[in-house]
């Protein structure tokens, strides 16, 4: 059975929270965790799930996600700004037994399909520069993303 996107439903949200946790071990939290040690002692992911899954239960009208055989296998979150004429990816992430099947990319096409029909002339999205990061980066690019500025987090213990 082919692939298939759809708006993600708030029965969607136990799965999405699963491939949240499975994907989501590259960004700062993990980074700050894996220099420092438990943030609050707590594992990173205590923190940055909630702060994700708060994020897409705000904006379940504006998430997407991908089945393959009637089992979701990515989701992609965005917005679009009518006045300002830009579309944001938020969120885009694929199970990581489906990666590297081109999912990710199928997803960022079909918002941008979106986007372009809601008006919007601009889209954007952000990505860590990590090594992490980097398959969403190629992916960007190959989509005609292109860099418009770089970001750095500092960190220090006190």
């Amino acid at each position: 059975m082919p692939e298939t996107i759809r708006p993600a439903q708030p029965e969607d949200m136990p799965r999405l929270q699963q491939i949240v946790e499975g994907v989501w071990a590259i960004g700062s939290d993990w980074t700050l965790e894996e220099k420092y040690g438990s943030i609050g002692d707590e594992s990173w992911d205590r923190w940055l799930v909630p702060k994700i899954m708060s994020r897409l239960w705000d904006e379940v009208g504006s998430t997407l996600v991908t089945e393959r055989d009637g089992r979701i296998v990515g989701f992609v979150a965005y917005s679009l700004d009518g006045l300002r004429r830009v579309g944001t990816i938020h969120y885009n992430a694929v199970a990581v037994e489906c990666q590297g099947q081109g999912i990710g990319t199928r997803q960022v096409e079909h918002v941008l399909a979106l986007m372009r029909d809601g008006g919007m002339e601009i889209a954007t999205v952000g990505t860590g520069l990590n090594e992490g990061h980097a398959a969403a980066r190629r992916m960007y690019e190959k989509a005609g993303f292109e860099p418009v500025i770089e970001y750095r987090m500092y960190a220090r213990r006190l």
